[in-house]
């Protein structure tokens, strides 16, 4: 898998992440200005037009050529990243088995069961939402599934679509944080989970290192939904790290996403220019210039018809501030698209750091799982476009 221990790939990825920290640790929403040293990095930004960013952002491997010369050790460390390619067995799905899965989901959950060839372990679905990979992997491999469920109406309609297919799927009520969660974890046992997030699939680990499933295969989402304001790493190396990661910090490593249509993509960068718009009149309106963040809310808010008034007299509702009679709007849409490039510049150069935070990640579960006794490797379960969050980590008791 790799040519180093996952002790030296992690140190590489560590001294990386300290060396470069100020082009990657930071908010873009609460810059006012690019907030690098290095000048020509700044210029060679500020000269690239909106055509020339917008290519960019839809091709990573193109902004890191660009920027090479200003990280000279980023794109090596980037290609010498080789997790095993995944095992295609070809096994036959009816169709009727995915109805009501959206076929991206359904490519996630064939490619997953499909690595578990010659598999005699009774099988863990951990946070399991309807069963859909339990289903297919009991369908596949003829083996017997207790998943785990804190959304009792996803662990009923998951029971009886079983039950209908007569699979050996049995679903628990139970949430996962809870200490009752413990007693489903068993020492000859398979416990599988894919895109549990943060704290859940972190759940998974601590107790495993416990209770010592026989084996684990489990592929991380969402690392920035913690219980906590800050990163606790589970490595020994990871907790000598000179790094502290907060939440936002964690949002590094799941910024990237599969593009969306152009739809989706319209309305999103419309909410973009509309939540800095506001806080261009939020800060003139308060007499503070520090960032406040406002909550998530539906993307009607930011349809064709809607108005930028609208939003923001909601969004002072939220800060609790007085709403003007009357304000140029357009002098503020101005402001927020001034903003808004600003931010697609910080980010540029940001998410050029992306691959880096979240391979930080896991290689700590996995120098976790090697501490307790596991062997570990590291997996490209589905490309890239299937899902972002494509890397499973396998472990076995040694």
């Amino acid at each position: 898998m790799f040519n180093q221990s996952l002790e030296a790939v992690f140190l590489h990825h560590d001294q990386l992440l300290q060396s470069y920290q100020q082009y990657w640790q930071f908010s873009p929403f609460r810059q006012h200005s690019l907030p690098w040293q290095n000048h020509a990095l700044v210029d060679q930004v500020k000269n690239l037009n909106t055509t020339q960013i917008q290519q960019l952002e839809q091709s990573p491997e193109q902004a890191v050529e660009l920027f090479a010369k200003y990280f000279p050790e980023l794109k090596p460390c980037l290609e010498r990243w080789h997790p095993q390619a995944a095992k295609s067995a070809d096994l036959e799905t009816p169709f009727w088995l995915t109805n009501g899965i959206k076929g991206r989901k359904a490519a996630q959950i064939q490619a997953f069961s499909e690595q578990l060839q010659d598999e005699n372990l009774p099988i863990l679905e951990w946070c399991a939402g309807k069963g859909h990979l339990g289903r297919l992997i009991s369908f596949h491999h003829q083996l017997p599934i207790n998943s785990l469920e804190w959304q009792a109406s996803l662990c009923d309609s998951g029971q009886q679509q079983a039950n209908q297919l007569k699979l050996p799927q049995q679903f628990h009520h139970c949430d996962v944080l809870e200490p009752s969660a413990q007693q489903h974890l068993k020492s000859k046992q398979h416990a599988v989970a894919l895109h549990a997030c943060g704290e859940l699939h972190l759940q998974l680990l601590r107790l495993a290192a416990n209770h010592k499933p026989q084996k684990l295969s489990i592929c991380p989402c969402c690392y920035h939904l913690i219980n906590r304001p800050h990163y606790q790493p589970l490595s020994k190396l990871a907790k000598q790290s000179a790094l502290t990661l907060s939440k936002t910090d964690l949002r590094l490593a799941v910024a990237q996403s599969v593009t969306s249509g152009k739809r989706v993509q319209t309305l999103r960068q419309r909410e973009i220019h509309w939540r800095l718009s506001y806080q261009s009149l939020r800060e003139e309106l308060t007499n503070t210039e520090h960032y406040q963040a406002l909550p998530s809310v539906g993307k009607q808010w930011f349809s064709q018809d809607a108005q930028f008034s609208d939003f923001a007299q909601w969004a002072c509702q939220q800060h609790q501030i007085g709403f003007p009679d009357s304000f140029d709007q357009q002098l503020y849409l101005e402001k927020g698209q001034q903003r808004h490039l600003l931010v697609r510049q910080l980010e540029l150069v940001q998410l050029l750091f992306r691959p880096i935070m979240e391979r930080w990640l896991l290689l700590d579960r996995c120098l976790f799982l090697q501490q307790q006794g596991y062997q570990v490797g590291l997996m490209e379960l589905f490309p890239f476009k299937t899902s972002p969050r494509n890397v499973l980590i396998q472990a076995q008791l040694s």
